[in-house]
């Protein structure tokens, strides 16, 4: 269990705001779209998730996307869209069924939710290196989020 929560993550941005560029809950796809993005993905989000998408829709920490719904039609939507994200992953191989990218780096490194430890409407979110390697990353998508922001103060 993670002891992050909402609230660290915003007053990290809070703080940051110069690192972290995200949305707005004015500017939040609804319950539609996400329960849409669910039944594609075959997935549930988690519940950390799903507040941040209703809180900070996506966006950016240090120009790395954090992956989000567009409110795109999901057959003609692109980029860092989820649903886009991890369709195109399964078809090219690069992850697993209950793998869920949210971040890709410059670097070669990948942050994905590692569903086959989903529990209590969450699931760590792992890192796998350029050597093909996967670590334990973060116990939430709030810690994910902390954690990201601090890595780019240092």
């Amino acid at each position: 269990m993670s002891d992050y929560t909402l609230s660290d993550v915003a007053k990290l941005i809070a703080n940051h705001s110069d690192l972290v560029d995200f949305g707005r809950a004015e500017n939040a796809v609804d319950s539609k779209w996400i329960n849409q993005a669910e039944k594609i993905l075959g997935l549930p989000f988690t519940s950390s998730y799903k507040t941040f998408l209703k809180e900070y829709v996506g966006g950016e920490i240090g120009g790395e996307e954090i992956y989000s719904i567009y409110g795109v039609d999901f057959d003609s939507v692109c980029g860092g869209d989820i649903v886009y994200q991890h369709l195109t992953d399964l078809k090219n191989g690069t992850a697993k069924q209950n793998q869920l990218v949210v971040s890709e780096t410059d670097f070669g490194e990948t942050f994905y939710f590692d569903y086959s430890q989903f529990k209590n409407e969450e699931c760590p979110i792992l890192q796998r290196l350029p050597s093909g390697c996967s670590l334990h990353y973060a116990n939430n998508f709030y810690e994910f989020l902390c954690k990201r922001i601090e890595a780019h103060l240092n």
